[in-house]
């Protein structure tokens, strides 16, 4: 990749400009949609937005995008950062979305050790130049907290789940078996990713082609911040020990949360999917448990809970997870899925969704202070980021970024000996085909989403 990396650096080395309806389509429908909330008319009334937009109309829903937390961020030199919000109005679900205002906020470095405080200032399309400037600031943020914070939730807590099916069930049962397909690759790949010395948070040890904004000991907080919620106790401006309703601690999902999105409803659908067929083989597991493999299946399956429920917050310990044993076990049910789901659909859909927006969209450094009043001088958009910048950002989108899958859900083979459990993973492949297929007809762009063509089994990149 190196051939395009450098001809960006060299020939296309600007920024795209980005409308006022670029930023909106990046922000409401890509991955960045995660961060979308909710917000009633009380809520914002209690927000600096109200002293600017005016009164909140009870026919419109509100929704703001919080990208705060890179404000802890410690940049390299000639470079900034900004804690971003913005707000949001549309007339009703499936409706477009309008952007009606950012909050952005500055440090006065003569006051900034004193009150370690930033100053926010809320500007609206009409602030021109102070405008377009903190539309980079709000990509900004939202490139850092999908790719450090946001995405690898769906990376690292799981590897509790795959290292104990590895190591505390045996290879026969039909838990392992059900599970295996989805391990492959995924603990190397996430050791590289934490440890190694290639990795792309690791610019201070070398790694030219990482394209943060701030070195690997700074940008590792987005990563912590992802698990244990923000602001926290280590947090360097906002220091709490109450992580906000934007940013809540991580727990084992029991399903989908609720993304305002087209990308909400893909992985909603897929999730349903998922379900009915673990659903099928647990199925089965309960059809056996008087058996004497069946008991013995069951005694490992509470083993795999102690272990993982040790470690993950939220997820059924073996007491809890073969509750309400006469509706086939379904807090099993929902726990497998949920790792099928996440390691396969939910994190390639990340990947290709984010891949997609490439480097030209995505100015992961910006080095031009960020507006302190709604006036904000004249810039070019040579001035947001440089040569070096785009070569970083082009080699990281390509390496790291874009999928680069190895094996596909659809090409999934999980060893089934018995004829129902073969006939739940034939039916599941068909039910794949069947999501797409209700996706596309209830016009979600599966293609600029991912589809199933392109949807890895397990973490492989």
């Amino acid at each position: 990749k190196f051939p395009s990396a450098a001809w960006n650096w060299w020939r296309h080395y600007k920024i795209d400009h980005i409308s006022d309806a670029d930023l909106v389509n990046q922000l409401t429908t890509t991955t960045y949609s995660k961060y979308l909330r909710l917000r009633s008319i009380t809520e914002l009334e209690n927000t600096a937005f109200a002293g600017v937009i005016g009164a909140f109309s009870k026919d419109l829903e509100y929704f703001t995008q919080d990208f705060t937390p890179i404000q802890d961020v410690k940049p390299f030199k000639g470079m900034y950062v900004a804690p971003t919000i913005c707000l949001f109005s549309r007339a009703s679900k499936d409706k477009p979305y309008n952007i009606l205002a950012i909050s952005i906020g500055h440090l006065d470095e003569k006051e900034k050790e004193m009150t370690k405080k930033w100053k926010h200032v809320i500007l609206k399309p009409e602030n021109s130049n102070a405008w377009t400037l903190a539309k980079y600031f709000v990509l900004q943020g939202a490139a850092h907290m999908t790719t450090l914070s946001g995405h690898p939730a769906t990376h690292f807590p799981y590897d509790t789940v795959n290292a104990v099916t590895q190591s505390a069930v045996p290879m026969r049962h039909t838990l392992f078996k059900l599970l295996k397909p989805h391990l492959r690759l995924q603990l190397a790949v996430n050791h590289a990713v934490l440890e190694g010395g290639y990795s792309i948070v690791s610019e201070s040890r070398g790694e030219f082609y990482a394209p943060f904004v701030g070195s690997s000991d700074e940008v590792r907080q987005l990563v912590a911040a992802g698990y244990v919620g923000y602001p926290h106790p280590l947090s360097r401006y906002n220091p709490s020990d109450t992580p906000s309703a934007a940013f809540p601690k991580w727990t084992y999902p029991t399903g989908p949360r609720v993304i305002h999105s087209d990308f909400g409803r893909f992985l909603t659908e897929y999730y349903a999917t998922i379900k009915r067929f673990v659903a099928a083989v647990v199925a089965q597991i309960y059809a056996n448990k008087e058996s004497d493999d069946g008991q013995e299946e069951l005694y490992y399956i509470k083993l795999w809970a102690r272990y993982i429920a040790h470690w993950l917050p939220g997820f059924p310990n073996e007491h809890e997870i073969l509750e309400e044993a006469d509706s086939n076990y379904p807090k099993l049910v929902t726990a497998i899925t949920t790792f099928i789901w996440d390691v396969s659909v939910s994190h390639s859909l990340d990947h290709r969704s984010f891949g997609l927006l490439g480097p030209h969209h995505t100015p992961f450094r910006v080095r031009v202070p960020p507006p302190s009043s709604t006036d904000a001088p004249h810039y070019k958009r040579t001035q947001i980021l440089n040569g070096k910048d785009i070569f970083s950002s082009t080699l990281a989108f390509d390496m790291f970024f874009r999928p680069h899958n190895v094996q596909l859900l659809t090409d999934v083979d999980y060893g089934f000996k018995s004829a129902p459990l073969q006939l739940a993973a034939k039916n599941f492949m068909a039910d794949l085909q069947a999501t797409e297929q209700k996706l596309i007809a209830q016009g979600v762009d599966v293609e600029n989403y991912a589809p199933l063509k392109d949807i890895a089994c397990s973490i492989q990149y």
